[in-house]
């Protein structure tokens, strides 16, 4: 009678494991990308392209993922000019146009700065590069181009890869790029790739956090984006700087 009783424990335990499997299975394979699917039509109503691309991206080949993901890349790229556009005595790229204003990306990168200037736990809100960007670096711009500049609601998603917390949401003159934004405003690598003033490929800041919240987030030499990221005290990484400015 033991070994029977025994024998049937065996046997209910097993079809339990089986049961409790087929849930775990049915939860990462339909439950979790039908949410992920529903979080990133809620970005798109929020108006927020660059985290609805990213969503899209990250789900592969679930539903239509992958061609809303395309459209909402093509529907970015249609709206820019190819050419280059002056401000500022630079130059700079025109990532998208909408409702008579554009969003610029310094062509090159502008020149090598820390994220922050102590290896810290830090965020894009505290960050001493955002204070420069929007202090000195932003009134080196004379009264007329400063008066052009759009103050800009800037969303700091957390890592989607790592879910390193990103912080709050800022207001900002300039800005750095998110990871998704440098996602969707390239259609390959190879346009990623940014030069320094002396011509050869260089790393540069994203404002995303990175593995650990005492990285950021970057893009490398070869154009792909770094979501592990660099520690935000590093020397070697440059600065390419991205604002809204209204068309002249």
């Amino acid at each position: 009678m033991k070994t029977k009783s025994w024998k049937r424990l065996a046997i209910l335990g097993a079809i339990a494991l089986a049961v409790i499997g087929g849930l775990v299975a049915t939860a990462i394979f339909v439950v979790a990308p039908a949410v992920e699917y529903g979080k990133a039509g809620a970005l798109l109503d929020k108006e927020d392209s660059a985290g609805a691309y990213d969503a899209f991206d990250r789900m592969g080949d679930y539903r239509d993922a992958k061609a809303r993901k395309d459209q909402l890349q093509a529907d970015i790229l249609g709206t820019r000019s190819a050419e280059n556009y002056a401000f500022g005595g630079y130059e700079w790229l025109v990532m998208e146009e909408r409702d008579g204003k554009a969003l610029l990306l310094m062509e090159t990168t502008l020149e090598t700065r820390r994220y922050h200037e102590e290896l810290a736990e830090i965020s894009w809100e505290r960050c001493t590069l955002r204070t420069w960007l929007n202090g000195p670096f932003y009134n080196s711009f004379d009264e007329g181009d400063r008066a052009r500049i759009v103050e800009t609601a800037v969303i700091n998603a957390d890592n989607a890869e790592n879910g390193t917390k990103a912080g709050n949401d800022t207001t900002d003159n300039i800005f750095l790029l998110s990871l998704a934004e440098a996602k969707l405003y390239f259609p390959s690598d190879a346009a990623r790739v940014a030069r320094n003033g002396r011509g050869a490929s260089a790393y540069w800041w994203l404002r995303s956090p990175g593995a650990d919240p005492i990285l950021a987030a970057t893009v490398g030499s070869d154009g792909k984006p770094g979501f592990a990221g660099s520690g935000v005290d590093y020397k070697t990484r440059d600065v390419r700087p991205a604002l809204w400015v209204t068309k002249e």
